[in-house]
């Protein structure tokens, strides 16, 4: 049986801490606040990444038609693959892609429902000079590409990847990539616990699949530093 979603909504393709696939119904406010959730403050639709901004776009709803615009954001919003103009509006379609900070988080706009089973392919073409994270990896494969080589992950092994690229060359604690990785392990009712010698393995799985390309280093039961 199909699911459907005769809500307007979003369709998640990237942006922790949703998964992809979710669905974020937008309802008929006439403004959602879309950014990053921060002490004292929380958007509508909040997203965990540093380089998504507090206030990053304004989605409206006026005369039965949505709309999006950029709210000053510091890496900027794209509408399939055209970057917006700081706080000029622009109609959603269809199947409107929306992209923050270059591609970190994508989206989907999908304005009355989803009947059948969505293809998966790549939002659009990362823009020259944006984050080595787009150049790199490919999360709709699940892959990351090293010397014209891809290499297939797991969902974890992803993760876990996908954030020491984010932050390249910067220390990644722990506790962050427990967050990242087992979301599901985190929540305050669940009595789980990450231990080091998961992360350890599959950190060996990683080196071991990228036959040892990926320089990362390990500081002994703190975190984690991608070298390059």
């Amino acid at each position: 049986m199909t699911r459907m979603n005769r809500t307007p909504h979003l369709l998640v393709e990237r942006g922790y801490p949703h998964e992809r696939g979710d669905i974020l119904p937008l309802g008929s406010a006439p403004r959602l606040v879309l950014g990053r959730k921060d002490e004292g403050w929380e958007p509508d639709v909040a997203f965990d990444n540093a380089f998504v901004s507090r206030r990053q776009a304004e989605i409206r709803y006026e005369d039965g038609r949505y709309s999006i615009l950029d709210l000053g954001s510091k890496h900027g919003t794209a509408v399939n693959g055209a970057p917006l103009e700081p706080f000029v509006p622009v109609p959603l379609e269809r199947s409107a892609r929306i992209a923050f900070a270059q591609g970190l988080v994508l989206l989907v706009f999908a304005p009355v429902r989803i009947g059948e089973t969505l293809d998966l392919s790549p939002l659009s073409p990362p823009e020259e000079g944006g984050p080595e994270e787009a150049r790199l990896l490919d999360p709709v494969r699940q892959s990351v590409r090293l010397n014209d080589v891809s290499y297939r992950l797991s969902e974890k092994e992803y993760r876990f990847l996908e954030l020491l690229v984010r932050k390249e060359r910067q220390f990644v604690g722990r506790e962050e990539v427990v967050r990242y990785v087992w979301p599901e392990r985190t929540g305050p009712d669940s009595a789980d616990s990450v231990s080091q010698e998961e992360i350890n393995s599959l950190l060996y799985r990683i080196r071991k699949k990228t036959d040892r390309h990926l320089s990362i280093e390990s500081i002994r039961g703190k975190g984690y530093v991608l070298q390059d």
